[in-house]
């Protein structure tokens, strides 16, 4: 991913030009090989870090005067500390091994034009010093260092981790591969908040059309064109978010008893399916297999002109699966009757709370979110606005 944001941005090409080590990790700019004094007056190296703004494929101005520093803290050349440009001192894991102990804090009154601007001119502050002591310390080494990233699985850099500082926890996320089974409105705004993560495959399961009611209780907007060609659900969201990411597999059937084994290898699945007797044989295939899945449904009722009801997600892990029979929180009878909060009302602000929730709790089994609670049955109920966090192992 790197080498083309290089190639492609004037300003970081300048630096490269320079002579500058530059390298893209863990969707931040580096600069290597940076020469800086310690408290004993010794010359060492060091990393210059910055964030990265984009505006697709290229760089765009610098949001933030900021800058991050890899190496001991940073002194002028008489051994003092620098203490007007370091604003903080404090041990960051970036993510990809970037490891960071200080900040930066040195802004122009018109701030930094570019990125060349930028990292030249803290790379300047530190440098200056140490060409005092040794002549010949210089940031331009002409060495090329490029971070290859052919693996990832989003077509451009996902800045907006980096630029919250979450790239490493984001990272915790990156699971080999993640099913959704059922692509009607719940399901859908799953795919679409899943599709932000790193998993690095997500495998849709669904063999129905895209057809006209589902434009209205899905994320994005449909053209008529595509309604009119009636395509397959999991092929109309695969295209949909193949120009963000890469590795959506989809796979235009339903899942019962006979192919459940196509499950096999999952690390997570979320059932946005109806019909309990549909999740029945997915169940009974995840639970041996040790996989963790979320179920979801909710039940709307029209009453007296208005809308009510509850909206749910059922967790079930290694830890807690009994309650999923013994409390019948998951119909798993013939039609969708059997389950009090599966209804036909789909409303798509409902469908987007109910694929939040579900993937709130997936990010929290996986260490994203802190979990105190550990529910494993959580209720919205919508007069009330009350949710209900229940089956706790």
């Amino acid at each position: 991913m790197s080498p083309p944001l290089i190639s492609r941005s004037p300003d970081l090409a300048k630096l490269k030009e320079d002579g500058y080590e530059v390298e893209v990790r863990a969707n931040h700019l580096v600069l290597r090989n940076v020469p800086y004094v310690n408290s004993k007056r010794v010359v060492k190296r060091g990393l210059l870090v910055s964030t990265l703004n984009l505006a697709g494929q290229v760089t765009a101005k610098p949001e933030t005067h900021v800058a991050l520093f890899a190496g001991e803290h940073p002194c002028d050349r008489h051994g003092r500390p620098l203490t007007k440009i370091v604003n903080g001192s404090s041990r960051q894991n970036l993510g990809d091994g970037l490891v960071v102990e200080h900040s930066f804090s040195s802004k122009p009154a018109s701030g930094y034009q570019d990125y060349h601007h930028k990292m030249t001119t803290y790379a300047d502050m530190l440098s200056s010093h140490a060409a005092a002591i040794d002549p010949t310390a210089t940031a331009k080494t002409f060495r090329v260092i490029e971070a290859e990233d052919p693996d990832s699985v989003f077509e451009y850099l996902d800045t907006a981790s980096s630029r919250a500082g979450i790239y490493a926890v984001s990272q915790k996320l990156a699971l080999p591969k993640v099913a959704i089974i059922g692509l009607g409105g719940t399901g859908s705004y799953v795919l679409d908040l899943v599709a932000k993560t790193p998993v690095h495959e997500i495998h849709l399961f669904d063999g129905d059309h895209y057809l006209q009611h589902n434009a209205f209780r899905s994320p994005g907007a449909a053209t008529l064109a595509e309604l009119k060609a009636a395509p397959k659900k999991v092929h109309y969201f695969r295209d949909r978010y193949a120009p963000m990411r890469r590795n959506i597999v989809a796979h235009d059937f339903h899942i019962d008893a006979a192919n459940a084994d196509c499950l096999d290898g999952m690390a997570f699945v979320f059932l946005c399916v109806d019909r309990g007797d549909a999740k029945r044989p997915i169940i009974e295939k995840l639970e041996p297999l040790s996989i963790p899945f979320v179920d979801v449904g909710m039940g709307i009722d029209l009453v007296d002109d208005k809308l009510q009801g509850i909206v749910r997600t059922t967790t079930s892990t290694e830890r807690m699966r009994a309650h999923i029979r013994d409390k019948k929180r998951i119909g798993l009878s013939t039609g969708a009757a059997d389950d009090l909060y599966v209804k036909n009302i789909q409303i798509a602000d409902l469908n987007a709370l109910n694929a939040a929730l579900a993937v709130i709790k997936w990010k929290k089994l996986f260490g994203f979110y802190l979990d105190l609670d550990d529910e494993h049955h959580c209720t919205y109920t919508l007069d009330g606005n009350m949710l209900l966090n229940e089956d706790k192992p």
